[in-house]
């Protein structure tokens, strides 16, 4: 009982932290770019997505016109799940001078 009880006590103490596997934090991250509002309100619709491209501190998205990158900041977090993050939409870099 004593054994028992310590090891209750010992798994409610200590604080817990999981986070998904590498590829699967991806997807949520990649997902969310992809829904959020401020990429659908400045696309350009004649110009695909060619390229979705991990970098250090986000992603950048690649189409035939320009390049954006975008930040990802992790938000701390003390329950277990997936990590939480904001997005940062930086300014886009025209690939064609006439823009």
């Amino acid at each position: 009982m004593k054994k028992l009880f310590l090891i209750i006590i010992l798994l409610f103490s200590t604080q817990l932290h999981a986070i998904l596997p590498p590829f699967y934090q991806s997807v949520n991250e990649i997902e969310a770019i992809l829904k959020d509002s401020k990429l659908q309100d400045d696309a350009d619709s004649a110009y695909p997505i060619l390229e979705i491209m991990k970098v250090e501190g986000g992603y950048i998205i690649i189409t035939s016109r320009y390049q954006q990158k975008i930040e990802v900041k992790y938000i701390p977090q003390e329950l277990m799940g997936p990590a939480k993050f904001e997005l940062n939409f930086l300014e886009k870099n025209y690939l064609d001078s006439c823009y």
